[in-house]
């Protein structure tokens, strides 16, 4: 299993802009993504911090099925 790479909050924002989102809204540290994939909506929520933590990492990657490794090619 590969480690966790250190990330922010505005790093992961170019990450998902990467694949395909963009930023719909932010209400105080917390920003919106969304895309439409195979017809349906999918938002994401980055909290805009210097690190986020473990927990909230693994779940944004759960949700857009993106792996340690693809994350790292992708940052």
């Amino acid at each position: 299993m590969a480690k966790l790479p250190q990330v922010s909050g505005k790093d992961m924002g170019r990450v998902l802009a990467r694949l395909g989102f963009h930023l719909a809204d932010q209400k105080g540290s917390h920003m919106k993504f969304i895309r439409k994939f195979n017809n349906r909506k999918e938002i994401i929520i980055v909290p805009n911090h210097k690190v986020l933590r473990k927990g909230t990492m693994n779940n944004i990657l759960k949700k857009i099925y993106l792996s340690i490794g693809e994350l790292k090619k992708l940052l």
